[in-house]
């Protein structure tokens, strides 16, 4: 159901993020991400700078390349637009995250790595959704590398314990609905 119609209204901001992810063809998983934020309307800068009305105050883009078991192999961060010139100089601070694996704690050492002047506020955020991209990417990707299973009935060892975690974990995945009824009717507490 959609959003009801609103009042009368003037645009001030817009932002998107757009994350995607992909296979390499060398067999490793590339998690893209963007994050752009407009004005509807001018903006001057302290430096004398005028930004027209629905160009990109910032445009900042992360790549992540994992492994089949969510570590990070490499990352390249960009600012394209900023409000300052030194934005673009943190990119590289990014290179800290090789070696990191995305899972449980992830968010937290993000947040530890790049707090204040040491991250920049933007790229940072964009890391949460590329971590779940990266779920849905890899884990999407390795079981359509096993023989394809049906939606309901055997599935392997690896693809019921990736599914299984997902009971309770939201509203549609809720142990006593339908979708865990007819799935997994061994985790099934409904009546």
């Amino acid at each position: 159901m959609p959003l009801s119609p609103p009042v009368a209204r003037q645009h001030y901001h817009t932002r998107q993020i757009q994350c995607q992810g992909f296979l390499r063809d060398d067999g490793l998983w590339d998690i893209e991400a963007s994050i752009t934020d407009t004005k509807g309307y001018p903006v001057s800068f302290y430096d004398g700078r005028q930004l027209p009305q629905g160009e990109p105050l910032h445009l900042m883009q992360v790549r992540l390349t994992l492994n089949d078991q969510y570590e990070i192999v490499a990352v390249e961060a960009a600012t394209e637009h900023s409000p300052y010139t030194i934005c673009p100089q943190i990119a590289g601070a990014y290179q800290r995250l090789v070696g990191l694996r995305i899972g449980p704690g992830f968010n937290r050492k993000v947040r530890e790595l790049f707090k204040g002047r040491d991250g920049c506020t933007h790229i940072t955020e964009l890391l949460g959704p590329m971590a779940t991209v990266a779920f849905q990417t890899v884990s999407s990707g390795l079981r359509k590398r096993e023989t394809p299973q049906p939606a309901v009935g055997p599935r392997t060892t690896a693809q019921a314990r990736l599914l299984t975690r997902l009971i309770d974990s939201c509203h549609g995945w809720r142990s006593d609905g339908e979708p865990v009824r007819v799935q997994f009717p061994e985790h099934y507490t409904g009546d």
